[in-house]
């Protein structure tokens, strides 16, 4: 059931006990908007934990409470509890976490493929990232914001538009982002430690590079992270597809990553294609512009399947 924002508050501030999660590999949008929701709970005397089925890289360790985020394995079912989907399509895309779902459960998301399965949610697919979300209603329902929050809610909003470069980036988006720094955000900060890189990292960059595939007259590039690479970046693999995106004459740029012998889990960036069309193929979505998804399929036999759905959509 769709609600209003007015009534977001009321159901948050109504229970006393709150699970915050969010998608498997949690980017930049996920991990802000889960530690500034969570600031805010507990200023407002809740017992909030953030519960989350993958690990966190290390390059958010700026972010306040980040150090505080639990395993599902280790918290413990409680069906009076309200569970708060963040920047989540589906209970699924939590991974364990959904097991723990055993009370209600708001969803706040801006994914145009939001599969509507929760008992309350507020959804804006015009909104570039869940961080912008959040921003504006913390706005609305006048919440004083703490630098740390700022600093989490900015860098949500900026990771989820590319820096304000991507095609999502509107107005309200900028908007929100200079009243986060008007409340104490540092882009600064945030860039530096966002794009810090370790020697370990730049050798593994050095790695990824020469994987980097071209397809459809170049206007698809693509890299595979089978368990050779995977030996040399480690299970995060997020920020590569940026280096694919970047070719010239590409449109659509993707990452494909071994899971498991029939499991491939894939990222999608475009220019112009609606890649959560193609994503919707294989079970997944997200973004006109920036979606993902699992293939149930070997790594070979899923590139060759996705290749084949990205070059009709060209």
């Amino acid at each position: 059931m769709n609600i209003s924002k007015e009534s977001v508050r009321s159901l948050l501030l109504a229970h006393d006990r709150i699970l915050l999660t969010a998608h498997v590999s949690p980017d930049g949008d996920a991990l802000g908007v889960l530690v500034a929701m969570h600031e805010w709970l507990i200023h407002e005397g809740k017992q909030s934990v953030i519960v989350l089925d993958d690990t966190v890289e290390d390059k958010f360790s700026f972010l306040k409470y980040i150090d505080g985020i639990r395993r599902p394995e280790g918290v413990k079912k409680d069906p009076g509890r309200l569970t708060v989907v963040l920047d989540a399509t589906s209970a699924d895309r939590t991974g364990k976490v959904e097991a723990l779902m055993q009370g209600k459960v708001l969803n706040i998301d801006h994914h145009i493929s939001n599969e509507h399965f929760a008992d309350y949610e507020y959804i804006r697919p015009d909104y570039a990232a869940t961080g912008e979300i959040l921003t504006k209603l913390f706005m609305d329902w006048q919440v004083a914001l703490t630098p740390s929050m700022a600093d989490a809610l900015y860098m949500a909003i900026a990771t989820d538009c590319g820096f304000f470069k991507f095609s999502n980036t509107t107005g309200h988006t900028l908007r929100m982002a200079a009243r986060l720094v008007e409340a104490g955000a540092r882009p600064n900060v945030i860039s530096e430690h966002l794009e810090a890189q370790s020697m370990k990292k730049l050798r593994a960059l050095s790695e990824v590079l020469k994987h980097i595939e071209l397809f459809g007259n170049n206007h698809i590039a693509g890299i595979t992270f089978d368990k050779e690479v995977l030996r040399y970046t480690g299970e995060h693999t997020g920020g590569y597809i940026d280096y694919a995106r970047s070719v010239k004459d590409v449109d659509v740029a993707f990452t494909l990553k071994y899971i498991g012998d029939k499991e491939s889990r894939v990222s999608m960036r475009s220019k112009s294609v609606d890649v959560n069309a193609i994503a919707s193929v294989f079970g997944g979505g997200g973004h006109v512009r920036a979606s993902g998804c699992t293939i149930k399929e070997d790594l070979p036999t899923a590139k060759k399947h996705l290749v084949h759905e990205i070059l009709k959509a060209l």
